[in-house]
């Protein structure tokens, strides 16, 4: 049975991990052996001992996934306009979204002014006008999702999950600024708030 020191063993490996998607494997293993109700109980119970929920929320990706993971088993067939099934089509977008945001951060730190980098700007552009739109996919994930999981006794990760919303909604319409208005400071001072910006909405919308 895993119970709350288990939980903090895990949580202390995420927090030296370099990588965390590295661990992820050993995470999803250990979470599958709590129930849904006693998981996220343990969860609440870090919390109230002083875990911050930035750290909860290192675990509550993994959990998610696992959760959305027997959801599906238990609807093997969603039908194309089902709302789960929906949330998974467009999960894949962002992901692939993600993926050139990364790819162009990593250009931005190896070019040397914003010449160098004058295509990548225009498709900043685009992905940073995707994420701000892709806010109704994380509310119908709220409204569809997250009831599904509280009537299963699973609270806690819905509830630190919402937070990570607000505040990667925030980071995103910063991101949409940045690059619909790049040219506004020096390259080194575009640089270094795209790496902030954009690597924070890269690493935890990622987990």
């Amino acid at each position: 049975m895993v119970g709350k020191t288990e939980l903090k063993e895990l949580l202390k490996k995420v927090k030296s991990a370099e990588d965390v998607e590295k661990i992820k494997p050993e995470i999803k293993e250990v979470l599958s052996r709590l129930n849904p109700t006693d998981l996220a109980l343990a969860e609440q119970e870090l919390m109230a001992e002083g875990i911050s929920p930035e750290e909860i929320r290192k675990l509550c990706g993994p959990h998610l996934e696992l959760l959305r993971e027997g959801l599906e088993k238990e609807r093997p067939t969603l039908d194309h306009h089902h709302p789960i099934q929906i949330l998974k089509d467009e999960h894949e977008v962002i992901l692939q979204n993600l993926s050139e945001l990364h790819r162009i951060i990593e250009k931005a730190n190896t070019a040397k002014n914003f010449n160098q980098l004058t295509g990548e700007l225009e498709k900043l552009k685009d992905i940073a006008h995707h994420l701000v739109e892709a806010e109704s996919h994380h509310k119908r994930e709220e409204d569809v999702l997250f009831p599904k999981l509280e009537v299963r006794g699973v609270t806690g990760p819905p509830m630190v999950m919402r937070m990570e919303h607000d505040e990667l909604r925030q980071r995103k319409h910063v991101l949409k600024e940045l690059a619909e208005n790049p040219k506004v400071a020096s390259y080194t001072d575009f640089v270094s708030r795209l790496n902030e910006v954009g690597g924070y909405i890269v690493q935890n919308l990622n987990d």
